[in-house]
């Protein structure tokens, strides 16, 4: 917040429009707030991923369910493995968006947001479908031995009602806020090319 307070002081300087500054702090104090709704998401999803990795790993070690199969306790290792896994994908990506410098010229700043935008479209394409993809494999394979024995009918309501929440979070949920954090960086996106040019054509009065 230091570093940010000296950019908006910097930018306070007077210029031939006293208007264009008033807006560009706007923008900047938008851009700002936007930056922490990203990376909030981020950190939050990683710490609870990894109290869940945590939690599972307590019931598999301290749970006394009595398991026969060991891929039964595989399964549950594979549920820590890929929670775990997913919260370290979640950090790093968190300490990605704060290490963008809000201090720097506004191009430099936009060259990075445009930088880590086309890093998340990247990532967005395949981190989603990959992680429930194996994290429904391991599921199946801790169920086996759960089923086993169990009458059909409850075990079918199980998996109907299992595959319905699983496809909903990933095409409604999942979706929703992969919209969401895209129509974010868009707006910053947005919100810089337009400091970028108000900068331009004060430069281009002078």
């Amino acid at each position: 917040m230091q570093d940010f307070d000296s950019l908006k002081n910097m930018w306070q300087q007077p210029t031939k429009s006293g208007e264009v500054n008033k807006e560009i702090l706007n923008s900047i104090t938008n851009t700002k707030t936007t930056k922490m709704k990203l990376q909030k998401p981020q950190l939050h999803g990683a710490i609870a991923l990894t109290i869940t990795a945590i939690l599972i790993a307590c019931l598999a070690l301290f749970g006394n369910f009595n398991f026969i199969h060991w891929y039964t306790y595989g399964g549950m290792v594979l549920i820590c493995m890929i929670c775990l896994v997913q919260a370290g994908f979640m950090y790093a990506t968190y300490k990605k968006i704060k290490a963008i410098d809000d201090t720097v010229e506004p191009s430099a700043h936009l060259q990075q947001w445009e930088a880590y935008y086309d890093l998340r479209k990247k990532q967005n394409r395949w981190n989603m479908p990959v992680y429930y993809v194996l994290l429904n494999v391991a599921m199946a394979i801790y169920m086996i031995e759960i089923f086993t024995g169990r009458p059909v009918v409850n075990v079918l309501i199980f998996i109907g009602v299992y595959a319905a929440w699983m496809l909903f979070a990933y095409f409604y949920l999942g979706r929703k806020n992969l919209r969401r954090e895209d129509n974010r960086l868009q707006g910053i996106i947005d919100e810089l090319r337009g400091i970028v040019g108000q900068l331009n054509a004060e430069e281009n009065k002078a």
